[in-house]
């Protein structure tokens, strides 16, 4: 746009110049006004402030495209993530490596909501149809769950789930219940992708609060079933709000645990990294492996210092009931040792 008004503006000296005006010729003014009209505005663009409107856009949920029973007024949301505030209802779910008998619970891991699900923190279970219980965020009305296997080498594993039923829990105890959805598959042709099963707009399903999975095949394996994450969308008319957005102290925390990753195993170890500090302080661009690796309670400084501070109470009181134990003992055998006189 600039060039052409340079290249109309330079016939205009090349006219005033020439002193050739007929006498229909116009006024200069007039001129100048007819020449600039001519000139085709067009609207200036600020590609600082698209770049800007495009990195702070959020990018649309991953649902499935045809569901024809969203509401407009509603907002959509994954209800079965982590980070959001669900939980595995271990109670009433089935036993799984993630949840062992001495350790940390790491089941929340099947609810992480990642784009790609490591391979080492399946939740998996010896048990022969296995169930997983999760406690919603919000209750929602529900529109579709999903499944999503960690990528495979070659042939999908014999652990992966193959068929799997959804009920909706009516209850504390998932004792009453009603069904969602039934017979989902789970297809090995696509690898490490997020499969969706929707649920009919006809049922007639009130808000929920609480879901189970009931897995009823896997791909071959009699003694394991393994389930990497899983998801429940579903309409809410208030937002879950998660903390996303670096600031100083994040962009710090961030560069420290990397630094720690690459550079100091110890430091690394002892430092508060489990996956909702990492998550939530945005740092899975600055270390993947730290998310990838991360685990839902961590061994870091403060529960060391906790442990040993336990530990510590635990002998004492050990000791203190020790010492009552043997001054009874005392007691009991000086009596009997002296008895007394008539």
């Amino acid at each position: 746009m600039i060039s052409s008004m340079k290249s109309q503006i330079s016939i205009l000296e090349s006219k005033i110049l020439s002193g050739k005006q007929n006498d229909n010729t116009k006024p200069l003014e007039q001129t100048i006004t007819d020449e600039l009209k001519n000139i085709k505005m067009e609207p200036i663009i600020d590609s600082k402030q698209s770049e800007t409107e495009e990195l702070i856009t959020p990018p649309p949920l991953n649902i499935p495209t045809n569901i024809s029973n969203i509401s407009k007024n509603y907002l959509i949301l994954n209800a079965a993530d982590y980070l959001k505030g669900a939980s595995v209802d271990n109670a009433h779910s089935s036993r799984s490596n993630l949840n062992p008998i001495i350790g940390y619970d790491q089941t929340n891991l099947v609810l992480l909501d990642r784009p790609q699900p490591p391979t080492h923190k399946a939740w998996c279970s010896n048990e022969h149809n296995p169930v997983l219980t999760i406690n919603l965020a919000k209750y929602i009305k529900p529109i579709s769950v999903s499944y999503q296997h960690s990528k495979w080498t070659h042939d999908i594993p014999m652990s992966a789930p193959r068929i799997y039923d959804v009920v909706a829990c009516l209850d504390f105890y998932c004792q009453n219940w009603k069904p969602l959805v039934s017979n989902c598959v789970h297809s090995s042709q696509s690898n490490g992708t997020e499969q969706f099963c929707n649920i009919s707009s006809h049922l007639n399903v009130p808000l929920i609060g609480k879901v189970q999975f009931r897995f009823k095949e896997n791909y071959g394996d009699s003694k394991m079933t393994c389930v990497h994450l899983v998801r429940v969308y579903g309409e809410t008319d208030k937002p879950v709000q998660v903390q996303t957005t670096k600031n100083l102290g994040s962009e710090e925390t961030c560069a420290d645990l990397k630094y720690y990753y690459y550079n100091s195993y110890f430091k690394y170890t002892f430092a508060k990294k489990n996956c909702s500090v990492l998550y939530e302080n945005d740092c899975c661009s600055d270390c993947p492996e730290c998310c990838e690796d991360c685990t839902i309670s961590d061994y870091n400084w403060e529960n060391c210092l906790l442990i040993v501070l336990w530990t510590f109470i635990g002998i004492l009181y050990t000791g203190l009931f020790v010492f009552l134990l043997i001054c009874c003992c005392a007691c009991l055998t000086g009596n009997i040792g002296h008895p007394s006189r008539n």
